[in-house]
């Protein structure tokens, strides 16, 4: 058995003149969810439709369940979902109706309880019998979720999931997530909501400009500011006298107020792990007479790790620290 549901390899595709994905390669583990992140324009929903079969790559490869042929493709496929970012929806129909046209249409087995099952899963079981067209832009979302997950897909491809919904809504999706994931489902989703993504997800692939740039946990994609040694540390003196004292120790090239009493420091020199990091900054800041109360590694939220890898001076050149494939 693979042990990755996808893997993809050198994607190209280009619109005319334009070039939307260039030489992206990536790969998805069996079982875990992964989050495709990069702005608007980068690419992501381009390489999701070239993965499902809606669009034709004009270069690169796609290995789905270990199958890369045509034909096995279209086997592989069958056992996915995929939601689009604006799915559609037929407004006249209730809920319910929606769900039992698809049941039907998929052939899934015992479908009233199927759809029963669904519309439980996603919430709308008060909400079964109301038009689809009276729905909010959230209850939407959730009906069109509850369509592709019908036939039991083992993997499930989900481009803006938590578009329209409210906090509760998203909560709620979350626990969907997780849910699918303990019954062996593979995820891959986009979404801009970077602080949800961190919550769910177990590892992330970054697109910039048509090109995977980074792929891994937050820790191991960070830009090169992150790798070196980021450190939280809270110290019992003032700021200012605690910033004074760290200005006269070279071997901490960073330090900045980020609390009440916590500073972020960068060491000169990476230590090469967590623990020695946090023992070598706790004995520099106490040699410079600073009463060390913890000192913690500092590592970067996906919000940390999205604007490092977009901001200008990364756009022009600047590569992050690692990326991981």
């Amino acid at each position: 058995m693979a042990t990755h549901a996808l893997v993809v390899d050198g994607l190209v595709k280009a619109f005319g003149t334009k070039q939307a994905v260039r030489h992206a390669s990536f790969s998805v583990a069996r079982g875990e969810i992964t989050g495709f992140l990069g702005p608007n324009g980068a690419g992501k929903t381009t390489v999701m439709g070239m993965i499902m079969g809606l669009l034709e790559p004009d270069a690169g490869t796609i290995e789905f369940f270990g199958r890369r042929d045509r034909g096995d493709l279209s086997i592989a496929r069958a056992r996915s979902g995929y939601l689009q970012e604006r799915p559609r929806i037929y407004p006249d129909m209730s809920a319910r109706d929606y769900l039992r046209f698809f049941a039907d249409l998929y052939g899934v087995p015992d479908a009233s309880m199927r759809v029963k099952e669904v519309l439980d899963r996603v919430g709308l079981r008060t909400a079964a019998e109301r038009r689809l067209g009276a729905f909010s832009r959230g209850m939407q979302q959730r009906a069109c979720l509850a369509r592709v997950m019908l036939h039991r897909p083992e993997f499930l491809m989900l481009d803006e999931p938590t578009l329209g919904l409210d906090p509760n809504g998203v909560a709620d999706m979350r626990a969907i997530f997780r849910e699918m994931k303990s019954d062996g489902v593979t995820l891959l989703f986009s979404s801009h909501q970077l602080a949800e993504m961190e919550r769910v997800c177990d590892r992330v692939v970054f697109m910039r400009e048509g090109e995977v740039i980074a792929a891994g946990r937050p820790s191991e994609i960070a830009p090169t500011g992150w790798a070196n040694g980021g450190l939280r540390a809270e110290v019992f003196e003032a700021m200012d006298n605690a910033l004074k004292a760290i200005s006269a120790v070279p071997e901490i090239v960073e330090a900045r107020q980020v609390g009440p009493q916590h500073l972020r420091l960068h060491l000169k020199a990476s230590p090469g792990d967590a623990r020695t990091a946090r023992a070598q900054a706790a004995s520099l800041l106490s040699a410079a007479g600073l009463t060390v109360l913890s000192v913690d590694v500092d590592m970067p939220t996906l919000e940390d790790v999205f604007l490092g890898l977009t901001r200008p001076e990364c756009v022009a050149g600047h590569e992050p620290a690692a990326a991981l494939m």
